[in-house]
């Protein structure tokens, strides 16, 4: 596999990065999830849309840890949602805490705001305010600043991708505050979606592109990471977090890339957060080798 989009035409790279054109029922599934997250919800106790700036969508959820197998306080998860930076919402995601909540770790779903009303770059500079407010107000949320971790789904990937190479000295945060992260079916690339039809809401220019690329830089954390991928994806998202990982190794990050057997794109999110599935079971090893 060595799959280079800009080596291919715009209709081959829409096919590659569009995963409605991959799914056949893709948009079923898309229209399913706000419901399953609502039933989730309802077991779930946590507190929701806590603010964390002062834009219209900054805000984050927390569903506390039921049992305390990872000791008190609890270690955290930070969760981004994908979308395309254009659509979802951090409440069509609350099931993804429900098994995590019982192995001992507290669940933070964040919320930003959306392309076209934002820019990516706006998107970034929200995450970033999300993660210092989150380490700064740990003990408020309840949870060990000292155990952290981040993991994103689809462009929540590629959020988690820029956090990981932030140098968090800067804004008076450990550099190593992630103790771990799992990007999942990211696309670290945004240069790429120019090249689609999802650019017409996300609207991206070369420079924010480029900005926000990735690959640009090799993470400034040393681990572990698990960069994840549904086995049935398209060639060209495979390639992206392929790439993610050689540029880690390159670096003397710790990193494994992991392929998810028999999912695509969002059933990979399901393999993520269910007890029963290898790579949900990888999460855990992680946090608790950090115990």
């Amino acid at each position: 596999m060595a799959f280079n989009w800009r080596e291919h035409d715009d209709e081959t790279i829409e096919y590659h990065f569009n995963p409605r054109l991959s799914i056949p029922n893709a948009m079923d599934i898309l229209q399913s999830i706000p419901a399953i997250s609502a039933s989730a919800r309802k077991s779930l106790e946590g507190q929701l849309d806590i603010r964390y700036g002062e834009r219209p969508k900054e805000t984050l959820d927390v569903f506390p840890a039921k049992l305390q197998k990872l000791g008190s306080p609890p270690p955290a998860l930070i969760f981004i949602h994908g979308g395309y930076w254009r659509m979802m919402d951090k409440s069509d995601h609350s099931h993804v805490a429900s098994d995590m909540v019982y192995d001992g770790l507290t669940h933070i779903s964040l919320n930003y705001d959306l392309c076209p009303s934002v820019t990516l770059d706006d998107i970034v500079d929200e995450i970033r305010n999300a993660i210092i407010f989150i380490y700064n107000e740990a003990s408020t949320l309840g949870i060990d600043r000292d155990r952290l971790y981040l993991s994103g789904h689809s462009a929540g990937g590629h959020l988690t991708g820029m956090m990981l190479k932030e140098d968090w000295a800067l804004h008076g945060l450990p550099k190593d505050v992630f103790k771990g992260a799992l990007p999942l079916s990211p696309v670290f690339e945004p240069e790429a979606i120019m090249h689609t039809s999802i650019n017409e809401d996300v609207r991206l220019k070369l420079d924010i592109a480029q900005r926000n690329n990735v690959l640009a830089d090799p993470p400034t954390t040393k681990g572990p990471i698990i960069v994840a991928v549904g086995e049935l994806e398209p060639e060209g998202f495979r390639q992206q977090s392929v790439n993610y990982s050689n540029l880690c190794k390159e670096s003397g990050v710790d990193v494994e890339y992991y392929e998810i057997e028999g999912c695509h794109h969002f059933t990979a999110l399901d393999a993520f957060s269910k007890r029963d599935h290898e790579l949900y079971q990888k999460l855990l090893s992680m946090v608790a080798k950090n115990n």
